[in-house]
């Protein structure tokens, strides 16, 4: 059974992290490509920054955060 790959600044979902890693990401406070989420994947993700819950990772990074230093979106735990 082969797991999904979410990329921690948008959600994308991807079948492997070559995949996800070769798309590009206007989330990535970088500018360059998908990052992939290192974590497990749970009910619900917290942003890291200011404790926002969110039920999958593409609708917490959905919004900006005021707390990112960055002045970016959430960003997942």
């Amino acid at each position: 059974m082969s797991e999904k790959v979410y990329c921690k600044y948008c959600g994308k979902e991807a079948s492997s992290v070559f995949h996800l890693t070769t798309g590009s990401c206007s989330n990535n406070p970088e500018g360059k490509n998908h990052v992939p989420y290192e974590g497990s994947e749970k009910s619900k993700y917290t942003c890291k920054y200011c404790g926002k819950e969110a039920s999958s990772i593409f609708h917490l990074t959905a919004s900006s955060c005021s707390k990112n230093p960055n002045g970016k979106k959430h960003v997942p735990l």
